[in-house]
C-alpha cells in the first residue's frame, strides 16, 4: 500500500487537551488585543444600524411595525438579547467576539480533520481571526458574524451521514440571518458525496427554513416581507463600474487564501478527509457566488466574512499538502501568497485609516476605517451637547454610542431612502424636526 493511500485511510486521533488549551489561550489573548486595537472606532455603517435597531427592539418597539428593518429578525433579536443584559457598545463587542471564537474553534476542528496536524490546526484557527475582512469587521453586529460559524459548522456536519440533518438545520439558520446566505448553504449540502445523505440534508434545510419562515411571518406579518424582501428588491441596481471596483477589491483580499486553497486540487491525495473536503469546497464556491449580490444597491464586501473561514480551512489544507508532497514550487507559491496576506493584514493593523496594502492596487480609496476612536469621541461629545429631546441625523453608530434618538427612531436611513414600500417610515423620519446636529 502506498504512503498516500495509507495516509488517506487514517483518521486523525483526538486533537488532545494541550493543543486545545494552547488554541484557547492564544485565541482569547488575540481577541483582547484586537479589542484594544479596535477600541470604539467607526468602521461599518450597517453595524450602527443593526445595533440601534436592536436597542429599539430591546426597549419594546415593534420590529417591522414601528421600526423599519431590512434583514430577517434573528439578527435584531440576538442584538436585543445582548443589550437587554448590558446596553453598551462593549457588551455587543464582547458578544460578537465570542461568536468569532466559535468560528475559530470550528476552523480548528476542520483543519485537524483534514490534515491531522495540530500545529496547522491551531495556527489556522488563529489566522482566521485576522484574515482581512474578519479583521476589518471584527466583533461587529452583522448577519455575517453569525452566519460564518453556522455555515462552517454545516460544512463540517454535512461530511458525515450521522450529522447531515444537523447540517441542513445549521444551513437554514445561517440563511435566517440573511436570505442571500442560502447560496452557500445549499451549495455545501449539494457537495455531500452520497445521494441519500444529500437528499436528507437538503430536506432538513427545507423543513427548517419553512418552520423559521412561518414562525417569523406569524410573529411579524406582512411588515417582515416589506422590510426583508420587498424593500431589498426595490433598492435598485448598482452601476457596473462600481461593482467591478468591489469585485477587484474582494479578489485582491481573497487572493492569498485562494492561491493556497487551490493547491488542494492537485494534492488532495495528501489530505485525510475527502468528504469534508467536498462540502468545504462546495460551500466556498457557493459563498463566492455572493459576489453577484453586489449588483444590488447598498450591498458591500462584508459577505467576505462568511467566505474567509471556509477558505482559511482549504488554504491550510493546501499548504500542509504542499509540504507533505515535497513540492518546492507549490510550497513557494503558498509562501508568497501567505506573505501577501500578511502584508495586507499588517497594513490594516498599522494604518486602519489608510491601509494602502489592504486596498487594491491603483484604487483611489478603499475600505478603510471611517472614524478613529478619537474622532468618534469628538462626534459623540458634540451630539451629547445637543438638547436631549432632539432627534439626530448623525450616523446610527454615533447615535448609538451617544445614547441619542435618531430621526423618527428609524436607524436604517439607507433602505428608507431607496425603498418606496417603506415610504411611511421615511415620512415619520422626515417629519422629526428639528435635528441636532
Amino acid at each position: 500500500m502506498s504512503v498516500i493511500a495509507s495516509r488517506r485511510e487514517r483518521r486523525p486521533d483526538a486533537l488532545g487537551a494541550p493543543a486545545i488549551v494552547a488554541w484557547a489561550v492564544a485565541a482569547v489573548v488575540l481577541l483582547v488585543a484586537l479589542a484594544l486595537w479596535q477600541d470604539d472606532g467607526y468602521w461599518e455603517y450597517s453595524d450602527g444600524v443593526y445595533a440601534l435597531t436592536a436597542r429599539l427592539v430591546a426597549d419594546g418597539r415593534d420590529l417591522y411595525g414601528d421600526v423599519a428593518a431590512a434583514q430577517p429578525p434573528p439578527l435584531y433579536l440576538a442584538g436585543a438579547l445582548v443589550l437587554s443584559i448590558s446596553d453598551t457598545l462593549t457588551a455587543l463587542r464582547i458578544a460578537m467576539a465570542a461568536v468569532e471564537l466559535v468560528t475559530s474553534a470550528l476552523v480548528l476542528a476542520v483543519v485537524w480533520r483534514l490534515t491531522g496536524q495540530r500545529a496547522a490546526a491551531v495556527l489556522a484557527a488563529l489566522v482566521v481571526l485576522v484574515s482581512p475582512w474578519m479583521l476589518r469587521e471584527h466583533a461587529q453586529l452583522l448577519p455575517e458574524t453569525f452566519a460564518a460559524p453556522l455555515l462552517l459548522g454545516a460544512a463540517l456536519a454535512a461530511s458525515r451521514a450521522r450529522t447531515v440533518v444537523l447540517a441542513g438545520v445549521l444551513a437554514a439558520l445561517a440563511t435566517a440571518f440573511k436570505l442571500a446566505f442560502g447560496l452557500p448553504a445549499l451549495a455545501l449540502l449539494l457537495g455531500v458525496r452520497l445521494r441519500g445523505d444529500r437528499v436528507r440534508g437538503i430536506a432538513a434545510f427545507a423543513a427548517a427554513a419553512v418552520v423559521l419562515g412561518l414562525l417569523s411571518l406569524l410573529l411579524y406579518g406582512d411588515g417582515l416581507l416589506d422590510g426583508a424582501v420587498r424593500a431589498q428588491r426595490e433598492s435598485g441596481t448598482a452601476a457596473v463600474s462600481y461593482v467591478a471596483g468591489l469585485w477587484a477589491q474582494g479578489a485582491w483580499n481573497l487572493l492569498p487564501l485562494l492561491a493556497c486553497a487551490v493547491l488542494v486540487v492537485p494534492l488532495r491525495a495528501w489530505l485525510l478527509d475527502d468528504d469534508l473536503l467536498r462540502t468545504l469546497a462546495a460551500g466556498s464556491a457557493g459563498a463566492l457566488l455572493l459576489f453577484l449580490t453586489l449588483f444590488k444597491t447598498g450591498s458591500y464586501l462584508t459577505f467576505l466574512v462568511v467566505v474567509e473561514p471556509l477558505l482559511v480551512c482549504l488554504a491550510a489544507a493546501g499548504v500542509v499538502a504542499a509540504v507533505r508532497a515535497g513540492s518546492a514550487a507549490l510550497t513557494a507559491v503558498a509562501g508568497i501568497a501567505l506573505l501577501l496576506g500578511a502584508l495586507q493584514v499588517g497594513s490594516l493593523l498599522l494604518a486602519p485609516g489608510d491601509p494602502r496594502l489592504f486596498v487594491r492596487p491603483l484604487a483611489d480609496s478603499g475600505p478603510e476605517r471611517k472614524l478613529s476612536p478619537a474622532e468618534v469621541d469628538a462626534a459623540v461629545a458634540q451630539l451629547r451637547a445637543c438638547p436631549a429631546d432632539r432627534a439626530t441625523g448623525a450616523p446610527p453608530y454615533i447615535a448609538f454610542a451617544a445614547g441619542r434618538r435618531i430621526a423618527g427612531d428609524q436607524p436604517d436611513q439607507f433602505i428608507l431612502a431607496h425603498a418606496p414600500v417603506l415610504a411611511e417610515f421615511r415620512a415619520v423620519a422626515d417629519a422629526d424636526q428639528p435635528r441636532c446636529p
